[in-house]
């Protein structure tokens, strides 16, 4: 089950509500972006893009994002 997010927050930063600043996230990595300060990243659009994490400066002081989705697979098949 996944849950639909923001990537441009729609109360804090006043992101759109549509299909370019969403992405679908399990409910885990959800929380981990509202409570724990993650960010995402996408580069790319449409079915091509790719969804980037970006660590808390607490989690990884040099903040090097995480490849997501199903792309971080495809790297390592």
């Amino acid at each position: 089950m996944t849950k639909a997010h923001h990537i441009r927050w729609w109360k804090r930063d006043r992101g759109p509500t549509d299909l370019s600043n969403g992405v679908l996230l399990c409910e885990t990595c959800h929380h981990r972006i509202h409570d724990n300060g993650w960010e995402i990243r996408v580069d790319g659009g449409g079915g091509c893009g790719r969804v980037w994490f970006v660590p808390p400066a607490a989690v990884d002081s040099a903040r090097v994002p995480r490849l997501g989705g199903r792309a971080r697979f495809d790297i390592a098949a």
